[in-house]
């Protein structure tokens, strides 16, 4: 049932989020800083330009801005990862209380383990901006090929269903009231996952970064190169393979539900889903 497939992760890829631009950036840094080197042993070899000293302040300004980042960018990954934890246990919950409550037969089972999967496949490609059809039982197809929200399009064939079963007497309204927090749960998650796609991270507030950044980079080698001289190019590649490469992994995890090798891994955790309810509802 899954069609996609989370690229597979490789060290590379864990260590450079930004991919082919982190590395040239950082190789235009490093760049940068042997010219500064030149520039400090052949231009005025005698003159101390900059004290060392000079570059802890700036460095500690940097941490802060970069540690604020990284937290805000983090808070969104880790909210995506316990919404679609408590996506899971709603859907367990509701496949083992649904076969109980209302006495399911073979049948009736199958097509519940049909659209509860078919929910948590559909929310994971609308999160990506899909629309995968395949991820739905074929009976409905034809009547959300139009819909342009399918999960709540699902959702709402879940609580048709499960209201047919209190109306036929299969459900009491007590077992309609244990039902209810589950269903509830299926479109508080998915709102959820949209608010965080929806709500970005203020532009005005990247760019402050993404300034300080820059001037922190091109102000480093100055005040190194005085103290440090032939080992101003490493600590300089060293700073700024760190300054970059939290700042292209903030921009990698702030939204959570893409196809990036740190991004929340949504097609295990629906294949999970899909085997558990299954063996709730099935087996």
């Amino acid at each position: 049932m899954l069609q996609q497939r989370m690229p597979r992760k490789n060290i590379l890829a864990l260590i450079s989020p930004g991919g082919w631009r982190f590395w040239l950036i950082l190789a235009l840094v490093c760049t940068y800083a042997a010219g500064v080197q030149w520039i400090d042993d052949h231009g005025f070899p005698a003159k101390k330009v900059l004290d060392a000293d000079s570059a802890v302040s700036v460095s500690v300004i940097m941490g802060l801005l970069m540690v604020f980042r990284t937290n805000s960018a983090y808070d969104r990954w880790w909210e995506g990862r316990k919404l679609w934890g408590q996506l899971t246990n709603d859907l367990r919950n509701l496949s083992v209380k649904s076969r109980e409550f209302a006495n399911l037969d073979h049948q009736e089972s199958n097509l519940l383990a049909e659209l509860l999967t078919g929910f948590a496949n559909s929310m994971r490609h609308h999160l990506r901006g899909n629309v995968v059809l395949e991820s739905i039982p074929e009976m409905f197809r034809s009547n959300l090929e139009r819909k342009k929200h399918i999960p709540l399009a699902i959702a709402g064939i879940v609580i048709a269903k499960v209201r047919s079963w209190n109306k036929s007497g299969r459900l009491s309204d007590t077992d309609l009231l244990v039902l209810d927090p589950h269903i509830r749960g299926l479109m508080d998650v998915c709102g959820g996952c949209e608010r965080i796609i929806k709500t970005p991270i203020s532009l005005a507030y990247k760019m402050m970064i993404w300034i300080g950044q820059a001037l922190y980079l091109a102000f480093l080698p100055w005040v190194l190169v005085p103290t440090y001289d032939n080992l101003t190019v490493w600590l300089v590649g060293l700073s700024a393979y760190f300054a970059l490469g939290l700042e292209s992994l903030a921009e990698e995890v702030e939204d959570p539900f893409g196809m990036h090798p740190n991004d929340l891994p949504l097609d295990s955790i629906c294949q999970g889903i899909e085997v558990s309810v299954k063996e709730a509802l099935i087996d």
